[in-house]
């Protein structure tokens, strides 16, 4: 009998300090193609943009330690303007003391990233992984 892939939720960024730039834990893929980062973020108007990252060359040895940190490239996302309209851009933009994101990713990457660069203010990010075979 064989199994799906299924990498349950698992935090990746805990309490990051939104006042200086956050890199979430990676996340390995293995034979997972599509999921999820849910994000929230509470503070005094943290300002910034929040990027998805892919790697193919990243590793780890057997116990967990970086092998090799791996080449980064952004990915594009869909990202909702104001207006309702969708856009696709290499980055979304994080504002407001309080709010929540959502970026659902399709890939053939080996592992993945997010990526907060910090404009202003102060705040604390949450970020949690979901993953699944199509």
């Amino acid at each position: 009998m064989s199994t799906r892939t299924n990498l349950r939720p698992n935090p990746v960024i805990t309490n990051g300090n939104m006042s200086g730039n956050i890199t979430s834990a990676v996340t390995i893929l293995q034979s997972t193609t599509l999921g999820s980062y849910s994000l929230s973020w509470a503070g005094t108007s943290p300002v910034g943009t929040i990027k998805l990252q892919a790697s193919d060359d990243f590793s780890v040895f057997p116990n967990g330690v970086t092998n090799n940190a791996g080449t980064w490239t952004d990915l594009p996302l869909s990202v909702s303007l104001d207006d309702g309209a969708i856009a696709t851009a290499f980055s979304a933009p994080v504002s407001g003391n309080t709010g929540t994101g959502y970026i659902e990713w399709s890939t053939g990457a080996y592992a993945l990233r997010l990526v907060f660069t910090a404009t202003s203010g102060t705040g604390t990010l949450q970020a949690t992984f979901n993953g699944k075979v199509a």
